[in-house]
């Protein structure tokens, strides 16, 4: 295995394994692991939004107070795919700058991690606000 730094004059230089630059070597696998999850990604959105679509129609047939709490369960349930989803995301973002590491690409990085980031906090408040709230339901029940 043979691995140097040798400058380029068509490049700034770089690092060589096995002939060739570590950046065009790299480039097809990460690819490929940035491509798998995006579709982890969006299979846990569309998986999480076909349960919630199954789950409200369930519901239908209920009381109004079973459906006000269902639909609120759904919506956090939903709300936790994306969640989910989300972090798949920022973890796919963060791979494809690692081919590309310029100045422009990671600033746009950092504010879709930012937005990202923001929506998961978001999202995160709503789901224990969720749960304090049926912890409490069930201690008045009681």
């Amino acid at each position: 295995m043979e691995v140097t730094t040798a400058p380029d004059p068509g490049l700034q230089g770089g690092i060589v394994f096995f002939g060739q630059y570590l950046e065009s070597f790299l480039k097809p696998y990460v690819s490929a692991v940035t491509f798998g999850i995006d579709v982890a990604a969006g299979l846990i959105i569309g998986i999480s939004a076909l349960i919630g679509l199954i789950s409200f129609l369930k519901i239908l047939t209920k009381s109004t107070k079973e459906q006000i709490q269902g639909k609120e369960t759904i919506r956090l349930r939903l709300a936790r795919g994306m969640l989910l989803a989300l972090d798949f995301e920022v973890g796919s973002d963060i791979l494809k700058t690692v081919l590309v590491p310029s100045l422009n690409e990671l600033s746009i990085l950092a504010i879709v991690v930012g937005i990202r980031i923001a929506l998961s906090w978001s999202l995160s408040k709503e789901i224990d606000k969720h749960n304090i709230d049926l912890r409490h339901d069930e201690n008045r029940s009681l």
